[in-house]
């Protein structure tokens, strides 16, 4: 296989540690739907552990659409808001959020 044919698009994001959320009975309802394919290690219908990291993908634009967008409101826009901190509107590839429960 010629990777040099293959286009490399650089993107961003970040990873936030966030236990309190895995916790969180909204939280978990929307992870352990099974009809959510979101993109994780977790477990479908267990409690979250150790390995159930979450990545989302937020519009780069910044203005709240993302892959996951269905997860509890309150959690969306804490993570909408964050990547307005870190980042300035664009039309660029997707921000990636990987968010951890390590304890």
């Amino acid at each position: 296989m010629n990777l040099q044919k293959r286009e490399i698009v650089p993107i961003f994001g970040f990873a936030i540690n966030v236990p309190e959320w895995f916790q969180d009975r909204e939280f978990l309802e929307w992870l352990n739907n099974p009809d959510n394919w979101v993109f994780t290690w977790h477990q479908k219908g267990e409690q979250a552990g150790d390995w159930s990291d979450v990545v989302v993908c937020v519009d780069p634009g910044l203005s709240g659409d993302g892959s996951e967008s269905d997860m509890p409101k309150a959690i969306w826009d804490e993570i909408v808001g964050l990547c307005a901190k870190h980042f300035s509107p664009s039309s660029g590839s997707h921000i990636h959020v990987r968010l951890t429960n390590l304890c």
